[in-house]
């Protein structure tokens, strides 16, 4: 049995075996810690589907987990080929490149995933920027290293505040709810 995945670029067949594959390492990976099967069973599914962007992806992050940068690196860039506008995908890249130590790809490639990402995604955002200016400062680029703190500095800021503002609102809002109940924490 054959899905067929539309996207973007071109329609794309995918093995449903590879789909099943994906899931089940999906599951080895993140329930049960069982990283080498997992890896496994994402070879097997990216034999049947070679394109199967999510099995690639998977793989990579494994391998860059296991300290493979430059098969990690391979992999990122192989899915870049096709999703060039991915954030993560162009995140992923530059983190290889900030392990094998190549400052100069690693700031190209913050920059790119900078000006890809979602401005609502400060995890990403925060991390893309954290190996910019590691990588600056490892070239001695300590004013491109600042200016760049300084945006992240501005970004978390706001972030903070409101994330702040949205936990304590909830919180009073639990609060009045419990006052209003008669029920006493014990």
């Amino acid at each position: 049995m054959q899905n067929i995945i539309i996207n973007d670029f071109q329609n794309k067949v995918v093995n449903i075996k590879s789909e099943i594959l994906f899931r089940e390492a999906e599951d080895e990976f993140f329930y049960f810690n069982h990283i080498s099967k997992a890896a496994d069973k994402l070879k097997e599914a990216i034999a049947l589907t070679p394109n199967h962007i999510k099995s690639i992806m998977l793989y990579a992050d494994i391998c860059f987990m296991k300290g493979c940068f430059k098969k990690a690196l391979a992999l990122y860039s192989e899915i870049e080929k096709n999703k060039s506008d991915d954030s993560r995908v162009l995140a992923s890249i530059a983190n290889c490149h900030n392990a094998l130590k190549n400052p100069y790809q690693a700031i190209k490639y913050s920059d790119l995933a900078i000006k890809k990402v979602k401005k609502d995604n400060y995890s990403l955002i925060s991390q893309i920027m954290e190996i910019k200016i590691n990588n600056l400062l490892n070239l001695n680029q300590y004013s491109e290293a600042q200016k760049t703190f300084f945006e992240l500095k501005n970004i978390l800021k706001n972030t903070m505040f409101r994330n702040i503002y949205i936990s304590l609102s909830e919180k009073i809002k639990r609060y009045k709810k419990l006052h209003y109940s008669g029920l006493k924490i014990v």
